[in-house]
This record gives structure tokens, sequence and C-alpha cells, in this order.
């Protein structure tokens, strides 16, 4: 095949090339890059050249390297020169002319910012490609499983582990720093008891701090001798501990019982925060495609460098370069490193890949769509299916002229049939037909190809995060959104100045609004002229000379806050310290804000900040209109699961990119998000939690030492007879229900099964009988039911809380069981006693907890709002005396805990008494009938 692509070459051009200083480890150096990349990037771009390997096959051709005329000092060059030499040497090519042309194609698409692989190792374990030894096959691993006491064990370990490492880091720091204090105290002394603990109080200080953190004495005197010699222990460059490698981890979770909330989540979620690499997955395959991107080659390719300027999608260029790395990254699968020795055998066995797509949010915006709308996921849907039937498409023909993978003929079946419920979906997608024409075609080559001689790869599609191939490509990977509204735009001597992202512009031209009103709210005027109380004439009344104020104009082009331009970083620390009368510490103070010290009020503080910087909360794009603010707010939750869910459909590999969580939450919003994952159907489910911000301090009081108590004086006594054994009997006797009595039915189905629930209440409103009946089911499980029922109103009624039956049928599992239809709190149940006694702990005892769905959204009191939202009922005395409380008549468990104390019934209504009639008048009125 020829890789000369001349709709892939019309899309790769190459941006101008210009020399820029950067800083590097040892210094800073002068680097040729495309013109439009930023410095960041540009040191992204040689960190990725930093980690290439320099291997080359026997033989290979001479490489030529020009660092005047080949970016990132020849980086790119190498790269693809190694790939095209091992490929010719491995069978991909016929002859090297048909090498160099995939070389230039691929080094294009690099250049051009079409595409990017991940960062890799530069050496490790790997099966040599051309040796041909026999090796041993991978050790087997077993999945691990929420359910089962070895999956928890696992778990549990990775947890400690995580935690160790992480406190292990901590103590390091804190006790290097400790240390360095020792050193630091003798330096600033002088005199020959300089280095004594007795002379120098200094000294005793920070060899007692250094002991409280967990020095040994024999470590603080080999310290203390360092610092006199002339050798010094530099604690603070201490090699960190080792950290845990951030390796996906999946564990298998039951669908139905993470729906519902189940308890064995709990420590899934815990260790999935401490460590941000646990990936909870509800079948054995999704389970090992998870675990096979450890050791995956893996690349991006930006879909939104494929549409024009009219809004064109280059159909035929996105085809060649899916084709095109999909082919690289399987040469890079086999001659690239491994982690461990057991990666590298699971790689040569399986040649997995993980190729995704970068900038798809950005591609969406830029035909004025949303990926939180219909028509957004539709066309990203029609995006990932082209993008999927290209890839598998290649590695079916890699496999036709190569050979499959080892393991295709065990897993034959599976991957055919994967290939026919894709080709389905793809044939129900309605619109673009562009797309789905090219994606058919594909697909339906693909799965002849597959048939008759297998695939290349295990997988070849995935959806995953990664920080720095983000970076270094400009756009965000997979299925995420557009993000952050603004970029950056780096000026010639270095300066960023922030500006907004050309897809929202490009969006905002399909609304009635132009992305200057959008600029208003999103960057602010970036100006004291005209602003809101901080403005030239009140600085001019505060002090500030014309001097200053253009320094503070020239400043709020980049800065992002007032209390980062009003500082000493814009303003001199003596001019600040004449005006206002301040001390160096007070300038030292991280709380110390100029602009209250000039008296100006935190509301007006805010209100001048959003003047000149914008508003940082995206709810003002409502201020515009509900389109624009619909066309560029972030997603939702809710949003990014529907998008995640049509995508993974499509797709080989679940998604490894985690939800992102605060720093503050917790546990609890984990079992949520695992609740609706496993509802929607999501394959796989993570999180990553936010680090807490630099500035957090918990405000901790200055409590002393409780003074220890004196022990008092042994009193001896006179010995007491002692009892054997004392035995208490109390009668138990059982509270009937009332004759007539309140209550309620709820009718609902589990699993597809109806089952009515009819209880029955006392005075009080508490439960003490419950009748359960099920339609068109068995005569024996009928009458077992209705025994049970029985059974418990027999425990009820002599004083068996009812906690303790909730706390034994709930998450009992046995069938029928599944969704719930008929029941607006409960939405899925393990089992028909789980279903019932979660309706009875919400009825009565107020335990949303056990609630799978959302009570905020319901509403079916019937009563309005009145003084349920806060009001005071009116005091009044106009209350008949024999009023009856409502609660007598109301079924607390119908109205579901909701207070019926400020109810009651009078009885205005009765029927009165017939008067007496005159015997005269009905005897006459008779006779005249």
């Amino acid at each position: 095949m020829s890789y000369l692509s001349p709709a892939l070459s019309a899309l790769a051009t190459l941006s101008d090339l210009e020399l820029r200083e950067i800083e590097r480890v040892h210094g800073f150096a002068e680097v040729l890059c495309p013109r439009d990349l930023t410095t960041v990037q540009v040191e992204a771009w040689m960190d990725w050249a930093d980690s290439l390997p320099q291997d080359l096959p026997a033989g290979a051709a001479a490489l030529s390297v020009n660092p005047e005329e080949d970016a990132f000092d020849g980086a790119i060059v190498g790269y693809v020169h190694r790939l095209s030499q091992w490929g010719l040497r491995l069978g991909y090519f016929p002859d090297a002319k048909t090498a160099a042309e995939f070389a230039d194609m691929l080094g294009m698409t690099l250049l051009a910012g079409l595409a990017a692989p991940t960062i890799g190792l530069k050496s490790g374990h790997r099966v040599h490609p051309t040796a041909g030894d026999r090796l041993p096959a991978a050790a087997e691993t077993a999945p691990l499983f929420l359910d089962d006491h070895a999956g928890r064990n696992a778990i549990n370990q990775l947890l400690i582990e995580a935690r160790a490492s992480a406190l292990a880091a901590a103590t390091q720091s804190r006790l290097a720093q400790a240390l360095d204090e020792i050193t630091s105290a003798i330096d600033r002394s002088e005199g020959e008891q300089r280095a004594s603990l007795k002379h120098n109080p200094a000294l005793a200080r920070a060899a007692a701090r250094a002991r409280r953190f967990g020095a040994s004495d024999a470590v603080i005197a080999r310290q203390i001798q360092l610092s006199q010699g002339m050798a010094l222990a530099d604690w603070s460059r201490a090699a960190a501990p080792a950290q845990i490698t951030s390796r996906f981890r999946a564990v298998i979770g039951e669908r139905d019982l993470l729906a519902a909330g189940d308890p064995s989540a709990v420590l899934a979620a815990e260790t999935a925060l401490e460590t941000g690499a646990l990936h909870v997955v509800f079948a054995p395959q999704d389970a090992e495609a998870v675990e096979a991107q450890n050791y995956a080659a893996r690349a991006a390719i930006n879909v939104e460098r494929f549409i024009s300027d009219d809004d064109v999608f280059a159909v035929d260029a996105f085809i060649d370069a899916v084709t095109l790395w999909t082919q690289a990254l399987d040469i890079e699968a086999a001659v690239g490193f491994s982690t461990t020795l057991d990666d590298s055998l699971r790689r040569a066995a399986t040649r997995p890949l993980a190729l995704t797509l970068a900038g798809l949010g950005e591609a969406i915006m830029r035909h004025g769509l949303s990926l939180a709308e219909p028509a957004g996921i539709d066309l990203a849907t029609h995006i990932f299916a082209l993008f999927e039937a290209a890839a598998v498409h290649t590695s079916a023909s890699l496999a036709a002229h190569l050979a499959p993978y080892d393991n295709f003929a065990v897993d034959k079946a599976e991957q055919t049939d994967r290939l026919s419920q894709r080709l389905y979906r793809i044939t129900a997608l309605k619109g673009h037909a562009e797309f789905k024409s090219a994606a058919l075609d594909l697909t339906q080559t693909a799965l002849k190809l597959t048939k008759k001689t297998g695939l290349r790869n295990a997988q070849v599609t995935a959806l995953f995060d990664d920080a720095e191939l983000a970076l270094r490509l400009g756009a965000g990977l997979g299925d995420k959104g557009v993000g952050a509204l603004l970029t950056v735009m780096e000026t010639e001597d270095g300066v960023f100045v922030p500006t907004i992202k050309p897809c929202v512009i490009r969006g905002l031209s399909t609304t009635s609004h132009s992305w200057g009103d959008v600029r208003q709210i999103l960057l602010g005027n970036r100006s004291l002229i005209d602003a809101p109380h901080i403005n030239v004439a009140s600085l001019k009344s505060k002090g500030l000379s014309e001097f200053e104020i253009t320094r503070l104009e020239t400043a709020l082009l980049t800065a992002t806050s007032l209390a980062e331009v009003f500082s000493v970083r814009h303003i001199d620390a003596a001019f600040i310290q004449d005006i206002w009368g301040l001390s160096e510490s007070d300038l030292s103070d991280p709380a110390f804000n100029l602009l209250a010290v000039m008296g100006f009020s935190k509301p007006e503080i805010q209100e001048a900040d959003i003047h000149i910087f914008g508003h940082k909360d995206p709810e003002a794009l409502r201020l515009l209109s509900d389109q624009v603010y619909q066309l560029l707010s972030p997603l939702g939750r809710k949003a990014q699961i529907h998008l995640r869910q049509s995508i993974e459909s499509l797709i080989d590999a679940p998604a490894t990119t985690p939800f992102p969580l605060t720093w503050d939450q917790g546990v609890i919003d984990v079992m949520k998000i695992y609740s609706l994952a496993a509802s929607s159907g999501l394959r796989a489910v993570s999180v990553l939690r936010a680090d807490p911000p630099p500035d957090f301090k918990l405000d901790i009081p200055d409590i002393e030492d409780a003074p220890k108590r004196p022990i008092p004086e042994p009193v001896i006594e006179k010995a007491a007879p002692r009892v054997i054994e004392k035995i208490v009997e109390r009668e138990r006797s059982r509270t009937k229900l009332p004759d007539r009595r309140k209550g309620y039915i709820q009718k609902a189905g589990v699993g597809g099964h109806k089952v009515y629930i009819h209880t029955g209440e006392y005075e009080d409103g508490s439960i003490g009988e419950i009748f359960i009946d099920m339609h068109k089911e068995g005569a024996a499980f009928r009458s077992l039911m209705n025994n049970f029922a029985i059974a418990i109103s027999i425990g009820l009624q002599y004083g068996v809380p009812l906690e303790e039956f909730v706390d034994a049928y709930v998450f009992t599992r046995f069938e029928p069981a599944g969704p719930v239809t008929g029941n607006d709190r409960v939405k899925s149940a393990t089992s028909i006693l789980d279903y019932i006694f979660r309706e009875l702990a919400i009825s009565y005892l107020d335990r949303d907890d056990l609630s799978n769905a959302d009570p905020d959204e319901l509403n079916a009191d019937g009563l309005g709002q009145g003084y349920f939202h806060g009001d005071t009922l009116p005091e009044t005395d106009d209350v008949p005396s024999n009023a009856m409380p409502a609660s007598q008549l109301i079924s607390k468990g119908f109205a579901r805990g909701t207070a019926t104390d400020n109810l009651v019934v009078v009885p205005f209504g009765n029927r009165k008494k017939p008067e007496a009639i005159n015997p005269a008048f009905e005897k006459d009125d008779v006779e005249e009938r």
C-alpha cells in the first residue's frame, strides 16, 4: 500500500518553525519547534523526546539528523525512523522506499499536530521481535471480584500500600526539613560551643524537633557531626520513598448490587479515592481489557484538526490517519518495552493497542453543538464509529498480511461476535451518512477478514486520559468536553495572555451572539477605567500615583484576580509601607490583603473583580441566553455518563477516564457514582479525587493537655457474698392492633413479578403487621410468603423492633430480583425481601440511605408547599376541644415519615339527631297520603 495519502498530505500542512529558548534540567537550551506551540507544550515535547529508545535492528539505515532543520533536536525524525526500520525488518513494508514513505507521513502528522503517542519506556523488559526465543507463558492472574474474599483482600492490600506510601513521603519530607534545621542552627552560630546541645539553644530546639519526627539520637548526632565538617548532608534532596505504581487494577462487581448501593463496594470506593487506579467493571472480558492498558502501546488522534474552516470533516484523511497510527502502534507493540517481564509476555501474546481520539468536545462545538444535547452525542457517536471501523479494519488487514495475535484461536468466537454486534449498532445509527456508510464498509470488510485470517490485536481502541499527551496536543482526550473556555496566547517576550478558544468563537457564530459578548463575561474588561469602586479616581484618592496605576493596568492583562495585582509583585514594598504604615511582617503574612487595607469592602472587591476579570461561574452565561449556556456550559455528571455509554458500545476497551471529584468528597459520593454508572449500563467506572488546595489549613484550637488524675488509694472493702447465678424472667405480652386500624397498600413489580404490601398500624403510627401477596406465583411460594408475613407480624406485636428485621433482610440475594417498577423511592432490589424491607425502612424508619432514587425529585404529598417550607403555624385558640390528632387517622407509612403533628381533624361534620315529631301531625300526614 502507498502511505503518501493525498487527502492526509493536504491536511498535514507544516507550520513555521522557530528557535525557542526553554528551560531544561541542566539549564536553558535553544530548541527548534513549531511556532504555534506554547513554551509549556515545547517543554512537554522535549520530555517525550528524552524518553525515546534508540535501538535499531541489525542492518538498519543510518539516521541523519540536522538540528538546524529538524524540530525538537531531531526527536520526531528519530522516532519515525526507528519504527520504519523495525517495520521493514519485521515484514510490514516490502521495501525501503515504502518504509521511508511511512516515516515521512508519520512525521508530518506529528509536526502538524494531527496525532501524538504517549511517553513510553526508554528501556525495560521486551520479548525480542527477531530472536525467535521459546518463551514461558505469562503468569495467570485470577480476576478480582467485589463479593469474593480473595478480591477484598487484594483491594485492601492495595489500599494499605497506598496509604503507607503517602505517609512515608510526608514523614520523610518533614524529617528532612527538621534535620536540615540542625545544620542551619549550627551555621548561624559562632564560637567553639556552637555544636553543643547545652550551649546552643537553637540547636537543642532543632534536635528536639527532629526527635519528635522520628529521627533516632544516632542520626541526630551524625547530622551534628557532618554539619561541622566539609561534607554537608542535605536531607531535602533525598530521594522520596518508592511510590506505588499507578497501574490500572480492575475489580468485577455485580451490576444490580452496585445499582442498589450494596455495601460491598465501600472498600472499593475507599481504595479508588486513595489510589485513583481502581476500576470497577461488570464483566471479566472488560477487566482483562482494562488491565491490558498497563502495557498497551498508546496514542491519540486530534479529531478537531480534520475539520476545515467551512466545517467540512475530512473523512478520507481521517481514515488514512487512523490506519497509519494503528500500524505504527502495532510496530511499537512488537519492539516497545514493558515495566515487568509478565507485562512483556502478555504484550507479545495479545498485542493490545490503545488508540483514542483527542479534541472531541472542540470538534463538536465547532458545529455549534454541545456534548450534552442529543445532536452533539449523535455526531460524536458517528465519529467514534468511523474511528473504530478504520482501526479494526487495519488490524484485520495486518493479520492477513502477517499473522493474528497468538491467542486469537481461543478468542475467535468472541471477537467475531463482538464485530457482528458492532456492525448491528452502526446499522442502527441515523443521520451523518458519510460517516455511517464508510464505517459500515470498513466493518463489514474487517468481519470477513477476521473470520478468515483473524485479528492482529486483541484490542485496538480505548478511552483513556493522559494529562501530558493532552498538553502536547492542546486538547482533551477521549470523551472529555471542551473544559476551560479560555486558553493562553504567548507573546514574543514569553508573556501569557488569556484569550478565548477558537472552537468557542466558531461555535458562537452559529448563535445570535458574537464572541465579543462572551468575552465580556469570561475575560472582563481588563482595565481599571470605569470599573466599579476600584478605579483610577478611587485609587488616586487612596494615595496611588500615575506611575503605580500604570503598572497595575499593565498587570491586569495577564493576571487572574485583583488580589494578585494589588501586591508587592506590582507595587513597591517601601511605597506600601510608607503610605499605609505597614511592617515587613505584615507584607509577608499569607493573609495580607492590600485592598482591604486601602479601605475597600469585600463586596466592593468582588464586584470590581467580576468587572475586570469576568465571571468564574459558568452560570453567568445565562445572562446572554439559554442557547449560549447550553453550548458552552461544562458537561454534567449525568450527561457525561450518557455520552460515555453511547461511545463505549462502539470501541474495544471500556473507558478508564475517571470521573473527577473535589478534594473534600468521600465514599458516599463514590457510591452514588457507582450506582449511577451501574444503572446506566457503563462497562467500567473509576474516580479521581483532586488534591486539596495548597493554602488549606484546619482551624485547630490550642488546647492544653488535660491534667493527670491522681491515682486513688486502694480501698479495702469487705467482700460481698458472691452471686453465682441470677435469673430474671420477664413476662412477654403481645400488643394486639385495634380492630379498626390504618395503614397503606403499595403495589410494585420486582424483576417483572408483582408484589403487594399491606401494612397495619397502631394509633401512634408504628407498624404492627404486614401482608404480602404475590400474583401469578405458585401456591407453595405464595403460601410461604403469607406465612412469612404472619411471622413478621407476630414478632412486631411482641416488641421486636422493625430495625432488626431491616438489618436482617436488606441486601439478601435470590430471584426474582432486578429493576423495581411502581415505587418512587426504590428502583432496584436484590430480592423480594430486600425490596419489602427497603420499603418499610423508608416509610417507617426514615432510612433514606436505603433509597436508590432521588427523593428531591419526588413530591407526592399533594399538599403544596404551605407550612412544609419553613413557615410556622399561626397560633390560634379556635381549635375545638374535641379535635382529634390527624396521626390517628393518617398512615405514617403512607406519608413516608412526614410529620402530621400540625394537623387535626375537627368533627364539624357530625350528623345531627332528628327532632321529635308531633304524633298528631304524623297521623294527619299519613291520612292525607
